[in-house]
């Protein structure tokens, strides 16, 4: 067994879980009187694992009536499946961590699981991983085999090695993300505003904020501007909102650190707060960054109306913003939202989110951008992607993808009938779009309220133009 390979993951002393001769005869009989006790069952386990009969371990382990959910058994369990089953550990482990995206020592077992079966890249990202979250972690013998002396490790059955995603950022710092952040594969390339239909004014208030101060520093260090802030976009949903913040860490080659409510939420006290702040504090190591908050509204929720769990993640998160503790530049937050107007009013300050910005649904000419792009790869004739483009004011881009959506399946169905090569046509679009109302109709009728009585501070003005140009 490797030395960093722990016997017991909740016992940070090696080989602490050998025992005497007659204590594991003891164990064996009280295990047979109470086949359900688990600490006893653990124990024994715990044993034979650090005496290297793993299939012995793996078999008590196999035998419970029952094996706790909470994260340190899961951790033992995959250490035990490491050794005998592989493909069972790896799938545990990915449990472990869609749970708490911090565990540092799940990412250490995996990465042991990787060394074993000589994976040896995909092993220095997961052990980079687990020291990253925790320093103490580091050995002497991984150091070794990651340079040129490679020891002897046992021979195990090979696995399939999960792909890693692809973050957008420089490649040594999208290793360490794709392994810590565990987000799911993204095939192609780097996404940038070239991929954006429209939407030129959001844009350009970004390049002026966000892109051109982390690509010309000096600038606007000359006006005493740093580089860093907050960004808040709202407006209906399926807009290009989360897009627009991978095209922004794109644009300026920033690490990015996507942020869900299920990132940070925890049913143990303390613990979402403290996942909050690791991930600004991963943020700031690996400045410059762009930490994105989708449905911010979740996390930063008024503190009027959140529940006496929620109220600390958003002094946290109120706090993280404010850099009170550490250094916030390079970091830029843009976060994203549906409900503005439930967003903690402390938030909007300077220094927080200086800047908010409506996100309308796609104009004329964005629509006919985005058609171009949702039917580029797909068999057509004759398309008139300017009349549909007229046709779908108020179109969201999700609802001119399931406008395409829904006319390629009338093209299925009719190649499915003929058996001739079936085509994309305007009629079929027209006769799509038929059968769909706008899904931002809903919002902007919310909207309007918030906008007419709630707009003191002027908050939404852009909102407030922008329904004052769809009057008849």
């Amino acid at each position: 067994m490797p030395p960093s390979m722990n016997p017991d993951p909740t016992d940070g002393t090696a080989g602490s879980g050998r025992l005497a001769t007659e204590t594991v005869r003891l164990l064996g009989k009280a295990l047979a009187v109470s086949p359900d006790d688990w600490e006893t069952r653990r124990h024994l386990a715990a044993h034979y694992l650090a005496v290297n009969d793993a299939r012995q371990s793996a078999a008590l382990i196999a035998a419970a009536p029952h094996v706790p959910a909470d994260e340190d058994t899961q951790l033992f369990c995959a250490a035990v499946e490491a050794v005998t089953a592989p493909d069972a550990a790896v799938a545990r482990l990915r449990g472990v961590l869609s749970a708490n995206k911090a565990c540092a020592r799940a990412y250490l077992i995996w990465a042991e699981i990787l060394r074993r079966q000589d994976h040896k890249e995909e092993a220095r990202k997961k052990y980079g991983a687990a020291t990253l979250l925790d320093e103490s972690l580091a050995t002497a013998d991984w150091s070794a085999w990651l340079g040129e002396a490679v020891p002897a490790l046992p021979a195990v059955p090979k696995v399939a090695v999960p792909a890693e995603p692809e973050v957008v950022s420089d490649e040594d710092i999208a290793d360490a993300m794709a392994a810590l952040v565990e987000a799911p594969a993204v095939a192609g390339p780097k996404v940038t505003f070239e991929q954006i239909g429209g939407m030129k004014e959001v844009i350009g208030r970004i390049q002026m904020n966000i892109i051109h101060p982390f690509s010309n520093p000096e600038a606007f260090q000359r006006f005493k501007r740093g580089v860093g802030g907050g960004i808040l976009m709202y407006g209906p949903p399926g807009c290009g909102k989360t897009h627009i913040a991978r095209a922004t860490a794109g644009e300026c080659r920033a690490t990015f650190i996507p942020i869900s409510i299920t990132d940070v939420l925890s049913r143990w006290l303390g613990e979402s707060e403290r996942r909050l702040h690791e991930l600004f504090e991963l943020a700031r190591r690996r400045a410059p960054t762009v930490i994105f908050i989708d449905e911010v509204d979740a996390i930063g929720v008024s503190r009027m109306d959140a529940s006496a769990s929620m109220a600390p993640i958003v002094n946290v998160l109120l706090s993280e913003m404010d850099g009170i503790a550490a250094e916030n530049r390079q970091v830029m937050v843009l976060a994203a939202t549906n409900s503005p107007w439930r967003v903690d009013s402390a938030l909007r300050r300077p220094g927080r989110f200086d800047r908010v910005l409506f996100v309308p649904p796609p104009d004329l000419e964005a629509r006919r951008a985005i058609l171009e792009i949702y039917t580029r790869d797909l068999p057509t004739q004759g398309l008139e992607l300017d009349k549909i483009a007229r046709a779908t004011d108020r179109f969201s881009g999700a609802d001119l993808r399931a406008l395409v959506a829904r006319a390629s399946e009338e093209a299925i169905t009719e190649e499915m009938k003929s058996g001739k090569p079936g085509v994309l046509t305007t009629k079929m679009l027209s006769a799509a779009l038929k059968t769909m109302r706008p899904s931002t109709i809903e919002w902007m009728e919310t909207a309007r309220s918030y906008a007419s009585y709630g707009n003191r501070a002027g908050i939404y003005d852009d909102l407030v133009a922008y329904l004052e140009s769809q009057r008849p």
